[in-house]
Parts: structure tokens; C-alpha cells; sequence
């Protein structure tokens, strides 16, 4: 499979899995409607290979019977690939005549090297207005959800979405399953995470969005997940949905394409799976036994994101018991917002956090919250200070509260 797209002032060709005729010529039709527009008549080409898995042979004979057909010239060709695929990078030039052609391993290097704008990766939080500006080379997840309705998010999402974007359930896709004592969402598996975004389009250098109707409490979930994988080049849409109406952008209804077998707008969904490669941060959370021993040698600060009378034991019916880790400091998620529901600036961030840390460094800063998805948000807030390295405590406190041995403060 091939996703094709402008990039800058080249077109950047990224193959999943094997690369068949089909896709080459897909990429040469991409290449003719290119070389006909103004100033065209030379073309740029920028190959990512990281992903390809295989290619047929009839692709070689495809290549060839190109190169003798066409007379318009390339300038440049920059490949980014891996080292089992350096000798199919050196047949690349035989195809595509006299362009001078460039291997790299790393996406921006070879963009740099054409001169074309790789455009800013966003890491944190982003705008709807610039969501917008990328309807088809960033992949958009909607991840609303209603704990007192698990299909009230789903719902919402067929009701209206931003285009092109996928449902992602927060039971479903976003946690692992249950086992009773490990909290009410666990992680996922790693692998099947990655072969699920993976299918719905996201590669080694997408642009991910995450966005939903709570103020980012449950979009922080997937952002702190795609980061957990390795995966970094993902934010939360600013303001959510809300936002995203409020300053006049379309939505569009009906269930998620892919969920019935079909492509949504704009979005590279391959038919073969194809999954995200992954390598897993595993210093970026901490288990049960961390807490536990926390208590006899304190060594972390425990934020807690929930609001404040849950913290305290009041009005608890999410989980077994009320109360908190003891130790454990409150940093209600909300309060990372403006009064319009936007984060806070960086510096208020900052500012803030700092007084919660006291001079602590951030490795030594554990978050939690009721089942480790506001945590997130807390963990996000605290990127966007840039104040890097806390960890989360995925099982937070419904984990913690499932043994009845555990100690609890109120």
C-alpha cells in the first residue's frame, strides 16, 4: 500500500507493507498530475520506505518501462529507509534517470536536504485552527466518552466529528481488560494498540490529534499512550470539539467509516494491516509496587488529578472506597484550564506546577487520578510548562482501593 501527498514543495510517497505495481502506479500517476501543473516540469520526491515491508518484482519492470516513457527530469529524490532496504534505495536511480538521490534515516534530514518545509510537530496542545489547515496528511481521533454512558461517546461521534477523524472507546480501545484488581483501565496491549493505529493510517512521522468534549480529559489518555509506544508527534486539539464549532469549522455524522469497512475522508487506512512501529517508554509509568514501597521509603511525590471532594472521600460512587494514596498531594485536572476551557499558558503552567513540586525534579513525580486517564492531563499540563520526566500511575486509585489491605487517607 502507498499514502501519497504534498509535502511542501515535493511529493512524499510513504509505502506500508509491500509495495505492489498497483502502488507504483498510483505514484506515477501522482507524479504525471504534478509535473502538469505551472513550473512543474521538475519534480522533488521524497520516498519513505521505514514502513515497507516487501516489494513484488514486477515492480522493478514497472520502474524501468517508466523511466523510458517519460521525458520530464527529477531533481532530487531523498529516501528515508532502514538498512535492508539500501539496496533496493540504489535502484532508484535507474528509474528515475538523472536525479540526484540522497538516503537518510530520519524524515526531517530529508527534508531539510530538499529545502521543502516539513512543517512544526506538534507535541502538546494544538489549535483547531490548524488542525483544519491538515484535512488529509494528519490522522484526527475523536475520544469522547461518558463514564455513566459507555456508548455515550460513540453516540456523540456519530452525531457529529471532525472530518476524517476515528472513534477511539476509552474502554475499549484506550484500556486493557479487566481482571478486578487491576483498575478500572488498565493499560493496553502495547502491539495491538500499535496495529490498530496503525490500519487507521498512522506512520512513523503522522501528526496525531486527539481531541473530545471534556476539555482534553480523556484526548490526554491517547496522547499519553501514542508517547508511551514512542510515538510523539501527537497533541490534544485545544478547547475540543466546543472549540472547533464555536470557530465555525464543519463536522460531519455517521458512524466511523473504517468500523464499517470503508476509507473516511481523506485518511490512508490501509487493507492490509499494517502496525505502528513501536518502542515502548518504560520509564514513564510505575506499577502498584512502586506506590506500596513508596510508603515505606518515600521517594515520589503523588499527584492526584481527581476533583477535590473525591480526594478527600466525599461523594465517591465510581469506585470501591473514598479516600486517597497517603502521601498523595491534590491537582484537580481542571484547574490546568482557562475560564474559556483552554489549557493555561506555559508560564501559569509553569508557575503553578513549580509551587506543587517545590523544587522537586519532575523523574521523582508520580500522577494518578481514579483510573489513570485525568492523570494524563495533569502529565500533559506539565509538558506544556516543560517540565518533562513525571510518570503516571496507570491503576490509580481504583487499583489501589480494590485491596481492602491497602491503607487509605481521608
Amino acid at each position: 500500500m502507498i499514502s501519497i501527498r504534498q509535502h511542501g514543495s515535493a511529493i512524499l510517497a510513504t509505502i506500508l507493507g509491500q509495495f505492489q505495481l498497483a502502488d507504483f502506479q498510483e505514484l506515477e500517476s501522482a507524479i504525471d498530475a504534478r509535473c502538469a501543473e505551472p513550473g512543474g516540469t521538475q519534480v522533488d520526491l521524497l520516498i519513505d520506505l521505514r514502513d515497507m515491508a516487501s516489494f513484488t518484482v514486477d515492480v522493478a519492470w514497472e520502474e524501468l518501462r517508466y523511466t523510458l516513457s517519460h521525458t520530464h527530469t527529477f531533481r532530487r529524490i531523498a529516501v528515508v529507509t532502514h538498512t535492508q532496504w539500501a539496496l533496493w534505495s540504489a535502484w532508484i536511480p535507474r528509474a528515475f534517470g538523472d536525479a540526484e538521490v540522497r538516503v537518510f534515516d530520519i524524515l526531517t534530514s530529508a527534508a531539510a536536504w530538499l529545502g521543502v518545509e516539513d512543517g512544526e510537530t506538534f507535541r502538546t496542545i494544538v489549535s483547531p485552527a490548524e488542525v483544519a489547515r491538515h484535512p488529509r496528511d494528519w490522522v484526527v481521533f475523536d475520544c469522547r466518552h461518558n463514564l455513566a454512558d459507555p456508548n455515550g461517546g460513540r453516540q456523540a461521534y456519530e452525531t457529529g466529528h471532525v472530518p476524517g477523524a476515528h472513534f477511539m472507546h476509552l474502554d475499549f480501545d484506550l484500556a486493557g481488560p479487566l481482571s478486578g484488581s487491576n483498575g478500572r483501565h488498565p493499560l493496553p496491549d502495547p502491539e495491538a494498540l500499535a496495529q490498530r493505529l496503525g490500519t487507521l493510517g498512522v506512520l512513523r512521522s503522522t501528526q496525531v490529534v486527539a481531541y473530545d468534549d471534556a476539555n482534553g480529559a480523556f484526548a490526554a489518555r491517547l496522547w499519553w499512550l501514542l508517547r508511551w509506544i514512542g510515538h510523539d508527534a501527537v497533541a490534544v486539539m485545544d478547547g475540543g470539539i466546543q472549540r472547533w464549532t464555536a470557530e465555525g469549522h464543519p463536522l460531519t455524522s455517521g458512524p466511523d467509516p473504517h468500523a464499517q469497512g470503508m476509507v473516511s475522508e481523506g485518511m490512508p487506512v490501509s487493507a492490509e494491516p499494517v502496525g505502528l512501529p513501536i518502542v515502548l517508554q518504560h520509564e514513564t509509568w510505575v506499577p502498584v509496587e512502586v506506590i506500596e514501597e513508596n510508603l515505606v521509603r518515600p521517594t515520589y511525590l503523588i499527584i492526584d488529578a481527581r476533583a477535590p471532594d473525591r480526594f478527600r472521600g466525599e461523594n465517591e460512587t465510581l469506585d470501591r472506597v473514598g479516600g486517597h494514596i497517603p502521601g498523595a498531594v491534590n491537582r484537580f485536572f481542571r484547574n490546568n484550564l482557562d475560564a474559556a476551557g483552554n489549557f493555561k499558558s506555559a508560564e501559569v503552567l509553569k508557575e503553578e506546577f513549580g509551587q506543587l513540586l517545590g523544587g522537586r525534579a519532575p523523574n521523582t513525580v508520580i500522577s494518578q487520578c481514579g483510573s489513570g486517564v485525568t492523570a494524563c492531563h495533569n502529565l500533559l499540563a506539565m509538558e506544556i510548562a516543560g517540565i518533562s520526566g513525571a510518570k503516571l500511575y496507570p491503576g490509580s486509585w481504583s487499583e489501589w482501593s480494590s485491596d481492602p489491605k491497602r491503607p487509605v487517607s481521608r
